[in-house]
């Protein structure tokens, strides 16, 4: 009786550390969204003339921020997700159409760390649209 219990116990972790893992991955994917998103913006303010461009990386930035905490805030639903989702794809959707107007190879090239965090994003979202529902990811074109 006693070995049965013991042996449950690995069994209740590893499936408490699944759910966990979810939320981690997104905010990890998050954070790493934040931190490109800030570096794009410093380094738009020492190599370009354009404070329009520094401020969506800005925002971006933020709008990253707010994401990650919407996943660790435990009074926030899978709505308030899926609306800080929608919030932060739009954002990034701008400042990527404004990166593909510039076509500037170096700006592809800061972008690019940008891009491959909020991908990770998109496709957590994905791999859990029925937790966050269908139909509500957009689907990004990369």
């Amino acid at each position: 009786m006693i070995g049965a219990r013991w042996l449950a116990l690995p069994v209740i972790a590893f499936s408490m550390l699944g759910c966990v893992t979810t939320g981690g991955s997104l905010s990890s994917s998050a954070e790493r969204l934040e931190r490109s998103s800030y570096a794009l913006e410093r380094s738009a303010g020492y190599e370009r003339e354009s404070p329009g461009f520094q401020s969506d990386a800005h925002a971006l930035a933020e709008e990253a921020r707010d994401f990650r905490r919407t996943l660790v805030d435990h009074r926030a639903d899978d709505r308030d997700v899926r609306a800080a989702f929608r919030e932060l794809s739009s954002r990034y959707h701008a400042l990527r159409d404004e990166v593909e107007r510039s076509r500037d190879r170096e700006t592809d090239r800061d972008f690019q760390p940008v891009t491959d965090a909020y991908l990770d994003i998109e496709r957590e979202m994905e791999r859990h649209r029925d937790r966050y529902a269908r139909d509500e990811v957009p689907r990004d074109r990369y």
